[in-house]
């Protein structure tokens, strides 16, 4: 009884750490842009703010049912971002910033109902720019 109980506790924390992740939905998209409403979590605002802006970038996930369906980098995130460290160190410090066209609050930072503290945005991204961006350091390959 003792290890039923054990293994209920380890499951039902690892279901509340993946439903922590990528909280995104499509609100528009364009040829140029994306808009997406990002749930971000942290133990700031600002820190969850950033969190649901680096979601919305469409790095390594692309967007169903708009023309950016496929992720600007198509190569496994965690060997892109070793390969590429310094590039990515410095693009999720701050750079990603340049490529954000709006990002505005809906839903105030605060804890959910799984008592995680979290924030929702609309946040609209530039990403030809960001792709172009992408080609210009060497991180994708230029189409064409």
């Amino acid at each position: 009884m003792k290890k039923i109980l054990i293994i209920c506790l380890i499951m039902l924390t690892a279901i509340l750490e993946v439903s922590a992740q990528y909280q995104v939905s499509v609100l528009n998209a364009t040829k140029d842009a994306v808009s997406m409403r990002c749930v971000g979590y942290g133990k700031k605002a600002t820190i969850a703010s950033m969190d649901a802006e680096l979601s919305a970038t469409l790095l390594f996930v692309g967007t169903q049912k708009t023309q950016h369906s496929m992720p600007l980098v198509q190569e496994d995130k965690a060997v892109v971002d070793n390969k590429y460290k310094k590039f990515f160190d410095a693009f999720y410090s701050k750079e990603y910033q340049n490529f954000v066209e709006s990002s505005i609050i809906v839903t105030p930072y605060g804890k959910n109902a799984l008592k995680q503290k979290c924030i929702t945005l609309d946040v609209c991204i530039r990403v030809n720019q960001l792709r172009t961006y992408l080609e210009n350091n060497g991180i994708i390959r230029k189409f064409g």
